[in-house]
């Protein structure tokens, strides 16, 4: 049985239309840095036009703190805006010796249930899947039964 976590007491942060250009993420996170927040699964991807965006997580209990401060760094580096989606969970499935196979069966298990995968982050030890948080139980049973 694969190990499996859930946090529902996250925010999905999203930069949105960043110049792709080197210096920029680091403005970011050492705004954040010197607010003394956590942060995890960073995600960036790069859209046409030189522009990309870049999400992570952020706890629940920082989001009044945060917003400010992240709206006046992606003002400052010249972003398109930013957005925090506060109705997520995030479900981390711990990965088996065949990464693929397993990540097969957590796409599978949540689909059974009808749950949509907002983004997923996965290394070769877990994956991290952020999910409307409306349907946040149904899929960790889902993952429960199906790596039992």
């Amino acid at each position: 049985m694969s190990n499996i976590n859930f946090n529902d007491k996250c925010v999905h942060v999203v930069f949105l239309g960043l110049p792709n250009v080197p210096g920029v993420a680091s403005e970011i996170f050492n705004a954040l840095a010197a607010q003394r927040v956590n942060v995890s699964m960073v995600t960036q991807n790069t859209m046409r036009g030189g522009r990309s965006d870049l999400s992570f997580l952020i706890s629940k209990d920082r989001l009044d703190d945060m917003i400010p401060v992240c709206r006046e760094v992606a003002s400052k580096v010249g972003g398109q805006g930013v957005s925090f989606t506060t109705e997520v969970a995030a479900i981390t499935v711990d990965l088996t010796s065949d990464p693929a196979q397993t990540l097969a069966k957590i796409f599978a298990a949540l689909a059974s249930v009808n749950v949509n995968i907002e983004i997923i982050n996965s290394t070769s030890e877990s994956a991290i899947c952020i999910v409307s948080l409306t349907h946040a139980q149904e899929g960790l049973e889902a993952l429960k039964k199906a790596f039992e």
